[in-house]
């Protein structure tokens, strides 16, 4: 026997599977926000970069500092690499294992 034919539901609305809260919307923007600051490290935007990640910090607070300092140390390296960015970098890169900034520090401060 075979089975009947579906049923043509492609004209029925169906609901969100959950709501999109103001959380949602922070964290879409927040996450805008990286994909912006690392497309300003990726053409090497120094001062866009800087801007960008201070305005992070003022919104995102309680995020973590690590990867604002993350940011400011892969800035810092591209405006001019010296030794004492190569030491900070080093720690960073040494110490910040699961961090997501961790192979830019390695790009632009350490090869």
């Amino acid at each position: 026997m075979r089975a009947p034919d579906p049923v043509d539901d492609s004209d029925a609305e169906y609901p969100h599977p959950h709501p999109i809260t103001p959380a949602h919307e922070r964290i879409f923007k927040e996450n805008n926000m990286i994909g912006a600051m690392n497309a300003a490290m990726d053409l090497g935007n120094v001062e866009e970069l800087r801007r960008l990640n201070r305005e992070y910090r003022e919104q995102y607070p309680e995020d973590s500092h690590i990867m604002q300092a993350g940011y400011d140390l892969i800035a810092d390296c591209l405006e001019r690499r010296t030794p004492e960015n190569r030491v900070v970098a080093e720690r960073f890169y040494d110490t910040q294992i699961a961090s997501s900034l961790r192979r830019y520090v390695r790009i632009h401060c350490l090869q």
